[in-house]
């Protein structure tokens, strides 16, 4: 029997190349075939400029992630470059991809998985951890996100309105990928209940941080990850 193929899929952080690992950088460095995702063709990918920091001569293709909320279209298009790299990926006995966070944490990842196996490709996955970016978001505005047993619950501003809505209710901390999906964000936020912060761009040159009810005002960038602690925490008296 010959050697199984791996598919290694490796979390880079968010965007500063300090945070990415050996284990990333080797893999990368090892791999016969390499893949970084792009979310505009025409555009470098964030996970692109951090593995390029390290190693800047690595020979690579590019596979174009649109960001459409079609789900069969979006994996339509990605199986439709994956195909014309099928010799590539058939031969490749070690095939790397890159994640900005970590690998599995709504990591595209996944949907190349998938995808791969759709085309009848067999792989033995292989995941490398990568810091996540409510862990960098936290680290940056110096907070901790859960303690004792407190429960942490992590949401997609994405999600249903009435599932955020149970989980804040049920949860002591939170951080919330993508706010700029909230809508009516005071709505599902009560600023009496919860401190909160907003951290932009977090470990970036362009980081910014708000507090407070400044949090939730002109949330307009992509890469933003909003931290909640109910005021009534640990170490805190109920009245």
């Amino acid at each position: 029997m010959g050697k199984a193929k791996i598919l290694t899929i490796a979390g880079l952080g968010t965007g500063n190349p300090e945070f990415v690992s050996f284990a990333a950088v080797n893999s990368a460095k090892n791999s016969e075939l390499v893949l970084l995702p792009r979310s505009n063709p025409e555009k470098i990918g964030v996970a692109e400029k951090i593995i390029l920091a390290h190693v800047p001569d690595l020979k690579y293709h590019t596979i174009t992630f649109p960001m459409i909320l079609d789900i069969s279209e979006r994996n339509s298009l990605i199986k439709s470059q994956l195909e014309n790299l099928r010799h590539e990926l058939q031969v490749a006995s070690e095939i790397f991809f890159a994640v900005i966070g970590d690998s599995s944490l709504y990591s595209t990842g996944k949907y190349l998985c998938e995808i791969l196996r759709d085309l009848n490709l067999d792989f033995e996955l292989r995941l490398i951890p990568g810091i996540s970016a409510h862990s960098v978001a936290a680290a940056c505005a110096g907070k901790f996100l859960a303690a004792g047993d407190e429960i942490l619950a992590i949401i997609p501003g994405t999600a249903e309105v009435s599932k955020i809505a149970r989980a804040l209710e049920n949860s002591d901390c939170v951080a919330i990928y993508k706010p700029t999906a909230l809508g009516n964000i005071r709505e599902i936020i009560n600023p009496e209940l919860w401190e909160i912060s907003r951290i932009d761009y977090a470990g970036l040159p362009n980081e910014k941080i708000f507090h407070g009810e400044a949090a939730l005002e002109n949330i307009s960038a992509y890469l933003s990850i909003l931290l909640l602690s109910k005021k009534f925490g640990i170490g805190k008296c109920r009245d």
